[in-house]
């Protein structure tokens, strides 16, 4: 299985067309056809379709017919994982602000009871 045949049976199992990886890496619909049929890529462009296919380079070189399903199950189930983690960071950052915020002004509100106990003495 050449590199282009691989590409193929990988956007086919995504359910992306040709035109849909194209448009992906910003190459025409026309192209990623002769780099099905040819197997003929450039590195650069190979690199941004794996990258919309969610496999690794090394994955992609290793990879034989019977691994593909295995494969994409285990770089879905890592992919969500990083997006999980992601989400989680920021509302982990936006609560942090927030929890700033708060104390900034629990400080104020003690400094303006500490100057009223002070005028009231």
């Amino acid at each position: 299985m050449h590199t282009g045949e691989k590409i193929k049976v990988l956007r086919n199992l995504r359910n992306l067309t040709q035109s849909d990886l194209a448009e992906r890496i910003s190459k025409t619909r026309a192209l990623v056809s002769h780099i099905e049929q040819t197997g003929k890529v450039n590195h650069y462009t190979l690199l941004k379709i794996l990258k919309v296919l969610k496999i690794s380079e090394e994955e992609f070189d290793n990879l034989n017919p019977e691994q593909i399903n295995h494969t994409l199950k285990q770089s879905d189930s890592s992919y969500e994982q990083e997006r999980i983690i992601s989400q989680m960071q920021e509302k982990l950052d936006y609560y942090q602000k927030a929890n700033d915020t708060l104390q900034e002004l629990v400080d104020a509100q003690k400094i303006i009871i500490n100057s009223l106990k002070k005028k009231n003495k």
